[in-house]
């Protein structure tokens, strides 16, 4: 919010009489603006006291005030248009004696700007008559008044300033536009309205930041409209064309992750556009690498499988006997020579998201403070908006431990190590108890082990709707399991204070639970013998409640969250595919680079197709349809068949006619 005249002393020229006269003047409109409120009971009032000052202020200036004197920021009172209460007689009396509406302050700002960024639209109208600048320009930041309308969210004044010819495509000291400046802010409407009165949404500023691509990060449903800008259709000539270099910045500017993948935005990961330049980087590149990983991840998971099932079958009392177990010590390192190349990767992924971060951030960083400098002093509220901005830059994370499969890698990679080591310990100490710790260890990372080839089979379209799914899933069952818990555990500490003596340990009775949950058998005879009455009532209550109500619950939230899935399946597989894309481009840079970087500014700019609106079916279904139609004819004329038979017309019957004529 804009807060009007400074308060400090006034730099003012000319002798004690004037210096008085112009303070006189100032502080004039400093009274009205301390009683400036938004309510109905005090605006009458306050125009009552306008309209009483003016003979005030006449008196003033006639003794020899000056109207375009100054605060130690250089406004005048004509920037004092903050005051939507202050009809525009107010500014015309001014402008009448002699004040200029041409007039900035120190920073270049104009009572246009201010009017502009209050959405003042009965004061744009009455400045824009008056011959105001519609193109002044800021000092420092080259900011016009349609700037400030859209960098405020005013609507209304961004309409009103369009129609008297304000340049769409103005640009500051960044080369960004109103419609980038309102995106960098997340001012959605006045990007919005924008938009809709024909700002160019393909356009980037000095440093190479797309447009869009804040679009993308802050407001879902603009930039929604804004892609429709990059797919073009010619009906005359058939043709479709995609604009996909503007979605690409070049190489090397700095450009903040897509948030239409990391953020799992599902209705822009659909848009024609975007599904076009994911299909060109799965051709590129994204299906050899997906492969590649696939192909690495399957050798790595049947080499540990290989060494695991190796050493549980041979059970002597030497674990490796040359040179007849040479192939088991091959396998091994087969196994840790691609467990080195896949930690590897991972660290390399790691490190790069971490280095990419730190330097987006210092470079986002710098750009804000670029923009901190060229604050007004009296415009506090931008200033904290953008110190709040770098506040929320210092505490962005890197993607890599967004996708919570890193987190499961490495959780394998430590299971791995573990069991590793415990193998190695068990051949020098040649200990029972360390073989047996091995093998458990070594059943459970190969369920691991498998479990993670989901990540690389995500990729591929067929799969990707039920490895999203799977992760949904496991989500469900923890919350079941808290449900779950708060049930079983004081029904376990019931069971064991009343049937202790029958349960011989712990887990046994932990586990006769669970197959009370499971409508299994389990010992209630037993039970029934120590004590009757709380057999019945403890078994009958745990089991409605965890067999009925439990159970229950998490199929319906199974059910839910298989529904949400199928609803979005394709939008699921794709942008498992983008996941992907982008995990080849962070882990392997050599293969991106094997091919053209340059690919898609060289042959996407545009990229044209053919198109054809004509309504297309589904073959299969096509063919279903069909059969399903000639089914139902063949039934038809079979029923009339049928009838004919049971009710064959009589010889010799005379029709309706006759008888209108007997």
């Amino acid at each position: 919010m804009y807060k009007g005249l400074a308060l400090d002393e006034d730099v003012i020229d000319g002798g004690d009489k004037s210096f008085h006269l112009n303070k006189r003047l100032l502080d004039h409109f400093r009274d009205l603006a301390s009683s400036n409120q938004d309510t109905d009971e005090v605006r009458g009032g306050w125009h009552l006291r306008c309209k009483m000052g003016l003979k005030y202020l006449s008196d003033v200036i006639a003794d020899g005030a000056d109207p375009n004197s100054t605060d130690r920021y250089g406004q005048t009172v004509l920037h004092e248009v903050r005051l939507k209460a202050w009809n525009v007689d107010v500014m015309r009396f001014f402008l009448d004696r002699g004040a200029d509406v041409l007039r900035p302050d120190s920073y270049g700002v104009t009572p246009l700007h201010v009017a502009a960024a209050l959405d003042y639209e009965e004061m744009i109208h009455f400045l824009l008559e008056r011959k105001a600048d519609i193109g002044a320009q800021t000092n420092m930041d080259h900011q016009t008044p349609l700037h400030y309308a859209a960098k405020n969210d005013a609507v209304g004044a961004v309409k009103v300033l369009l129609q008297y010819g304000a340049d769409i495509s103005a640009r500051d000291y960044k080369r960004r536009t109103p419609l980038q400046l309102a995106a960098n802010l997340d001012r959605s409407e006045a990007a919005r309205t924008l938009m809709e009165l024909g700002a160019d949404a393909g356009v980037k500023d000095s440093d190479g930041q797309l447009c869009i691509t804040a679009m993308i990060d802050k407001m879902t449903s603009v930039a929604h409209l804004a892609l429709n800008q990059f797919h073009v259709t010619d009906r005359m000539t058939r043709q479709q064309f995609y604009y996909l270099h503007l979605l690409e910045p070049e190489p090397p500017c700095k450009q903040n992750p897509p948030g239409q993948v990391h953020q799992g935005k599902l209705d822009l990961i659909m848009h024609p556009v975007v599904l076009k330049l994911i299909t060109v980087k799965w051709k590129l590149y994204g299906r050899l690498g997906a492969w590649i990983l696939l192909l690495l991840n399957f050798l790595f998971i049947v080499s540990w499988t290989t060494v695991a099932i190796s050493v549980s079958v041979i059970r002597t009392e030497e674990p490796y006997v040359f040179p007849e177990d040479w192939w088991r010590v091959f396998g091994v390192v087969v196994a840790l020579g691609l467990t080195v190349v896949e930690v590897g990767r991972e660290v390399a992924e790691m490190i790069g998201s971490s280095r990419k971060l730190r330097s987006w951030q210092s470079w986002c960083e710098h750009r804000t403070n670029d923009d901190l400098r060229c604050t007004h002093p009296m415009w506090p509220e931008e200033k904290h908006f953008l110190e709040e901005q770098i506040k929320l830059i210092h505490r962005m994370k890197g993607n890599y431990l967004q996708d919570p499969w890193n987190i499961f890698d490495w959780l394998v990679y430590i299971l791995l190590m573990a069991v590793f080591g415990i193998h190695v310990a068990d051949i020098f100490l040649l200990g029972g108890t360390l073989r047996d710790y091995s093998l458990r260890l070594f059943a459970v990372v190969i369920i691991f082990l498998w479990l993670r080839l989901m990540k690389h089979v995500r990729a591929f379209r067929v799969m990707g709707p039920f490895i999203v799914m799977l992760g949904k899933i496991v989500g469900d069952v923890l919350r079941f399991l808290f449900l779950y818990a708060e049930i079983f555990i004081p029904y376990a500490c019931a069971f064991w204070i009343i049937f202790g003596g029958t349960m011989r340990t712990v887990p046994q009775l932990l586990y006769s639970l669970y197959r009370i949950t499971l409508v299994d058998e389990y010992e209630f005879n037993a039970m029934v013998e120590v004590d009757s009455i709380m057999a019945h009532f403890l078994c009958g209550t745990f089991l409605a409640l965890s067999s009925i109500l439990c159970v229950n619950l998490m199929i319906a939230l199974l059910s839910d969250t298989f529904q949400r899935v199928y609803d979005n399946a394709l939008a699921n597989a794709v942008m498992q595919q983008a996941a992907i894309i982008l995990q080849v481009e962070e882990s392997m840079p050599r293969l991106c680079r094997f091919y053209d970087d340059q690919h898609i500014h060289r042959f996407c700019a545009p990229l044209g197709e053919l198109y054809d609106d004509d309504i297309r079916t589904d073959s299969k279904r096509h063919a279903e349809l069909k059969t399903i139609t000639t089914q139902i004819k063949e039934t038809l004329d079979e029923f009339l068949e049928i009838q004919k038979e049971v009710n064959p017309p009589e010889q010799g019957r005379p029709d309706e006619s006759d008888r209108a004529s007997g």
